[in-house]
């Protein structure tokens, strides 16, 4: 008859070396993750940014083509380029989650939910004109003009929270400062 001591503690020791192969799995999600570098580019290439894997711009580049532009285009551009870039974020994390620890794993699962979350797709009004077609950038509010005057500042999207953050909109007066 067995031990049931021994049996005992085999089974711990399978779960210890389950916990630390996971460990190992998500230590190089995490070192993976860290090299992630995304470049996007819009208006026919005359403006491109690349984004590190927290999302936020690491380079931005521009070609002689800006030079045609208005300051508002070349910003709403930027924006476009950035928003394009870190789209694609949820993409690259899948393949390193399925490349590391796997799909299934209810960790993994949170983690792209909240990447899918965070850098949603772009919207489809910012979707690159084509070649014949001119640059032109609209808040959806107003009309357009002719090209005579420059496109309005585009609405920042909503502040989002930072982690450990308590969201309070009653009493925000807009100010970074709090008494």
């Amino acid at each position: 008859m067995s031990d049931p001591l021994s049996a005992t503690e085999r089974m711990v020791d399978d779960w210890q070396r389950g916990a630390n192969q996971k460990a190992e799995r998500f230590q190089q999600l995490a070192d993976r993750v860290e090299q992630v570098s995304i470049t996007e580019s819009v208006a026919g290439g005359a403006v491109s940014v690349t984004v590190g894997h927290n999302g936020l711009p690491t380079d931005v580049s521009m070609t002689e083509r800006v030079r045609q532009m208005s300051p508002d285009e070349i910003a709403a551009n930027v924006m476009a380029a950035i928003r394009k870039a870190q789209s694609r974020y949820p993409e690259r994390l899948a393949e390193i989650v399925a490349d590391t620890v796997g799909e299934d794993d209810p960790a993994s699962q949170h983690i792209m939910a909240k990447a899918h979350e965070t850098f949603p797709p772009p919207e489809e009004s910012e979707e690159e004109p084509t070649e014949d077609e001119p640059l032109r950038f609209s808040d959806g509010d107003t009309e357009d003009t002719g090209g005579d005057q420059p496109p309005p500042p585009r609405r920042s999207p909503p502040r989002r929270p930072m982690p450990g953050q308590v969201e309070d909109d009653e009493d925000d007066d807009g100010s970074i400062f709090r008494g």
